[in-house]
């Protein structure tokens, strides 16, 4: 197969797969790594991919809104990685934040042994920690913003101030060293500025996809977060620039 045609077929792939890896690359096309490496930087370059440790991932479009079954089944082996850690970081007494996502759902489990305080903007969440005696739910008052069950607005952001976190895990759409944290719509983007308003230590929860992307809505700086939580499958260059901002980053 001839280059162009190997490259037009790797596009291809990367749109409807999402994530594709050297190693399936190499055997899909019976050619050496370096040779599929050359590939990737090429397309990197024209803008058809980006290129992520191990292989490429997908671009996606600026403003992203993952459906509800891309949230449920996409990267979900990282996201319980991801969820298993930053619910060691909870003590007991913390009051955190933990806002609508998937990884947040998923470290309920490691931590309904804990006697801590948790507000949420979630109706899922709130759903699931009102069975666990030992923690305190409090619920964020306001307007059903979205089909996730997010409780966003106007008056949302107004309660926000009736609270101090000593922690907030942080969900968001993309996070680069420049611009920083961005997130996908106007109404998520205001509530993420409360809620790091709010917070003693701000802790982003975010795997692979979103490393290195830039999406429609800026929420902070890189340095106004503490921490990051991403998973082996972010790209390393991009994690190492973030790093030098000074910001702590953990990978599972």
């Amino acid at each position: 197969m001839i280059t162009e045609a190997r490259r037009k077929k790797i596009t291809e792939l990367v749109e409807k797969e999402g994530v594709v890896n050297l190693q399936q690359l190499t055997d899909t096309f019976n050619v050496s790594i370096y040779t599929i490496r050359r590939d990737l930087t090429a397309l990197e370059k024209e803008g058809f991919l980006k290129k992520a440790h191990g292989g490429a991932i997908r671009i996606e479009k600026s403003k992203w809104i993952s459906s509800i079954e891309e949230g449920k089944f996409e990267a979900l082996e990282e996201k319980q990685k991801i969820a298993k850690l930053a619910a060691t970081l909870i003590e007991d007494g913390d009051t955190i934040m933990l806002m609508g996502s998937i990884i947040s759902l998923l470290m309920i489990p490691f931590i309904q042994n804990k006697n801590i305080t948790i507000v949420t903007n979630s109706l899922d969440i709130a759903k699931e920690l009102c069975q666990i005696p030992n923690i305190e739910t409090i619920m964020i008052g306001g307007t059903i913003k979205n089909y996730k069950g997010n409780i966003l607005g106007s008056k949302a952001i107004s309660d926000l101030k009736n609270y101090h976190f000593d922690k907030a895990f942080i969900p968001c759409a993309g996070i680069k060293d420049d611009p920083g944290v961005t997130t996908s719509t106007l109404d998520s983007s205001d509530f993420l500025k409360g809620v790091i308003q709010s917070s003693r230590k701000k802790i982003i929860v975010a795997d692979y996809r979103k490393i290195g992307r830039i999406t429609f809505a800026h929420v902070c700086n890189i340095k106004s977060v503490h921490m990051l939580i991403t998973d082996a499958k972010s790209n390393e260059q991009e994690l190492n620039k973030i790093r030098k901002k000074g910001i702590q980053v953990e990978v599972v």
